[in-house]
């Protein structure tokens, strides 16, 4: 298993915090317990200097000591000389010095008894206006044998505990983790042949059940935008190549014949090339917004400005384009975006119009809503959304030159998008299609 794993990772922060809190309890628990049995070693001795002193009141000629190898007692005088003392310190000097102050407790391994450690407490006391000492010992083996069993017990019981943790977050870490590995396996077995593929979804309410809910979302949109992308470059060449045999053919044929007209058919031709280039100036278009490469600038644009200079720019036919309905409505924007969003809704609407296109623009509430009507058939309600879609052209506009290239509408909603309005199709009272654009006001 990889150290780099959540696994590893989370089993191996629990095993060391856990390993961390033990053993700062344990050295706890150890001070706790070695302090308390000091202070009743202590108290223990207290009673016994009284006991001393009591039976020297008595009998200053001798201590008696009932347990020799674990206890023993020295009376001192004011200098530290030993003044009489249990049999077992017969003969020898003072186990310890005389303190600064009058009483004091300490342990020692060096008392001439025997080999062992003993806590000794010696206190200051007076007799008729002299000053001596009472010396008390006990041995303490026993007691230190007792921590040692602690510690032991201690340092057996907190690695057992560390390990046990570990293993039990291991399986634990492991089985929560399970339904991930099995949606990763799923999702990377995933290849561009089976994007309808989805992962299992658990049903837990839970974060893996929200991964997996996630997981389908995002196979979802790479569906819709591998579908998108292949119909994209399907009806691309399509469009693409339909300009190119008519130029191909035009020069064709006059190439054949001895007295073709040269500049007919490159006029022709240079019809079918102004016709290919709007074509891909719009694809550039759409696959740069598809890339999030086509930023909306932030500047202030008079948008009535705009539509009127739209209008002005159409070729003046039979097909006119009312604005007096056109008032002062100012967005911010791209002004290029714009401006091709207004001409593209004007050409669709010339293109279907009879006798007329009107348009109309008002701004209210903060919102600017620019409306395009023309006396056309009209667009049936099962259309109004699919009109937007990309090559999208009825059948009445089924011809290039009659219909467009079907990307007028796709590109006029992707800018109304960007700038973060909102566009639809409806029916205008003129009895045609009306095309409603609301785009966020500037005030």
């Amino acid at each position: 298993m990889s150290r780099r794993s959540i696994r590893f990772r989370i089993t191996a922060l629990a095993a060391v915090a856990l390993a961390v809190v033990l053993t700062a309890c344990a050295v706890v628990i150890v001070v706790v317990v070695q302090r308390e049995l000091e202070h009743n070693l202590d108290a223990s001795l207290a009673r016994s200097a009284d006991d001393v002193l009591a039976v020297l009141s008595e009998d200053d000629s001798a201590l008696p000591n009932s347990s020799p190898e674990d206890r023993f007692a020295q009376i001192l005088d004011g200098n530290g000389q030993v003044l009489v003392a249990t049999n077992n310190l017969a003969g020898r000097d003072a186990v310890v010095p005389v303190p600064a102050g009058d009483q004091s407790a300490s342990t020692h391994a060096d008392i001439p008894i025997e080999d062992d450690n003993y806590r000794v407490l010696i206190r200051r006391f007076t007799v008729d206006g002299d000053v001596r000492w009472v010396v008390v010992g006990q041995n303490i083996d026993d007691a230190q044998d007792a921590m040692r069993s602690l510690i032991t017990v201690l340092a057996v019981s907190i690695p057992t505990a560390v390990l046990v943790l570990a293993v039990i977050v291991w399986w634990l870490v492991g089985r929560t983790l399970r339904p991930v590995e099995r949606i990763r396996r799923e999702v990377a077995s995933v290849g561009l042949a089976d994007l309808d593929r989805r992962v299992a979804v658990p049903g837990t309410g839970d974060e893996i059940d929200r991964l997996a809910v996630t997981m389908n979302d995002m196979l979802a949109r790479l569906e819709a935008s591998a579908d998108r992308e292949r119909r994209f470059v399907t009806d691309a060449s399509h469009e693409l190549r339909s300009p190119l045999t008519r130029m191909r053919t035009t020069l064709e044929v006059d190439l054949a014949l001895p007295d073709g007209d040269l500049a007919a058919a490159c006029q022709h031709a240079l019809g079918d090339v102004v016709e290919m280039q709007q074509l891909v100036d719009d694809l550039l278009f759409l696959a740069r917004r598809d890339h999030g490469e086509a930023p909306v600038a932030e500047e202030l644009i008079d948008l009535d400005v705009v539509v009127d200079d739209a209008a002005r720019g159409m070729p003046q036919d039979d097909v006119p384009i009312d604005t007096s309905a056109v008032s002062a409505a100012p967005v911010r924007g791209s002004r290029t975006q714009l401006a091709r969003m207004v001409g593209n809704l004007l050409t669709n609407a010339r293109r279907h119009a009879v006798e007329q296109v009107r348009v109309q623009l008002v701004e209210s509430d903060g919102e600017v809503v620019l409306t395009v009507d023309d006396d056309g058939t009209g667009v049936a309600p099962a259309d109004r959304e699919r009109v937007f879609e990309r090559f999208v052209r009825l059948d009445e506009a089924r011809s290039t030159h009659d219909g467009g290239l079907g990307l007028g509408l796709a590109i006029a909603r992707e800018i109304v998008v960007a700038h973060g309005g909102a566009i639809e199709m409806g029916t205008s009272p003129l009895g045609g299609a009306r095309v409603t654009v609301h785009l966020p006001g500037s005030r």
